[in-house]
């Protein structure tokens, strides 16, 4: 029993490992096989990956990110790849990728050790803080202002976790903590007066703030609570297609690309005007490991 017992787990252990080469770059052959690519965008992570009531479509940074990903895949491929678009969620973003429903969501996500040991991530192109949206009436100028007022979060984000670990901690006490399914929904929320308070990452805040009729009407405080870095999902044991992914963002700030759509998107005129510290124009220059000319070639 204990010999047959020992052969069986020989070969289960044997063929884990055969199995190996088999699931490696799934992802890629499917991309060249199909001639598509399923991308998973966010609904109002703005200026990051939003859809856009003019052209009814999804738009934004990390979209455009995705087009150069794209346009990358099809040199590798020799044939135009096809983006077949997506809605997420804070709460199907993980899930879709996981399960295969889209191949990389590619948005506002934070990187977390939580969320590693679930799915697989790119490197880290982006910064930002989790803070509140608020009127700008309101007289919030500290987290302790927010004591006794209602203060809402999206679900399954970490800024949700953060505004809940903070109450937890009696750091304040808000008189409830509502969780929305999005961001546009907290918006609503905040101008119906369901909630006095929003909290999202210092830039998306801004988005939505921007994109309001009346943007003056609200603000967003000068405190943070917690930093995001973002990053793109991906599903694990992908290390091929997880490379070239890094590889489209190196380049993109190799050649300046990343600088041009920060500038469409984030720079003066852009929807959501977010000042590029000299700190994070060091990151990005460092991260950049030497990469040549035809790197996505076979």
């Amino acid at each position: 029993m204990k010999r047959s017992l020992i052969l069986g787990l020989s070969i289960a252990i044997a063929m884990t490992f055969l199995a190996v080469p088999v699931m490696a770059g799934k992802t890629m052959d499917q991309i060249e096989k199909t001639g598509k690519i399923k991308l998973g965008f966010r609904e109002g992570s703005i200026p990051f990956a939003f859809v856009d009531p003019k052209v009814g479509k999804h738009v934004g940074f990390s979209v455009d990110m995705a087009g150069e990903l794209a346009k990358y895949l099809g040199m590798r491929f020799g044939k135009t790849i096809e983006i077949v678009p997506f809605t997420v969620t804070p709460k199907t973003r993980i899930p879709m990728v996981v399960n295969g429903t889209i191949d990389v969501e590619m948005g506002s996500t934070t990187y977390t050790q939580k969320r590693e040991e679930q799915a697989d991530f790119s490197m880290i192109f982006f910064f930002s803080e989790t803070t509140f949206l608020v009127a700008k009436d309101s007289g919030v100028k500290s987290l302790q202002d927010l004591s006794g007022k209602r203060v809402g979060a999206a679900r399954a984000t970490t800024n949700l976790r953060a505004v809940e670990k903070l109450a937890n901690e009696g750091k304040f006490d808000p008189a409830g903590i509502i969780v929305t399914e999005t961001h546009p929904q907290g918006m609503l929320a905040l101008k119906s007066g369901k909630i006095d308070a929003y909290s999202t990452d210092r830039s998306l805040l801004e988005g939505l703030r921007m994109k309001d009729k009346n943007p003056d009407n609200w603000m967003t405080v000068d405190f943070a609570i917690a930093y995001e870095p973002y990053a793109y999902i991906m599903r694990e044991g992908e290390s091929d297609f997880r490379d070239f992914v890094n590889n489209t963002i190196l380049w993109s700030v190799h050649t300046g690309k990343f600088f041009e759509l920060y500038e469409k998107w984030m720079g003066p005129a852009g929807v959501v005007p977010i000042p590029m510290s000299d700190a994070y124009k060091q990151y990005l220059q460092m991260m950049v490991y030497p990469i040549s000319d035809g790197w996505w070639k076979k």
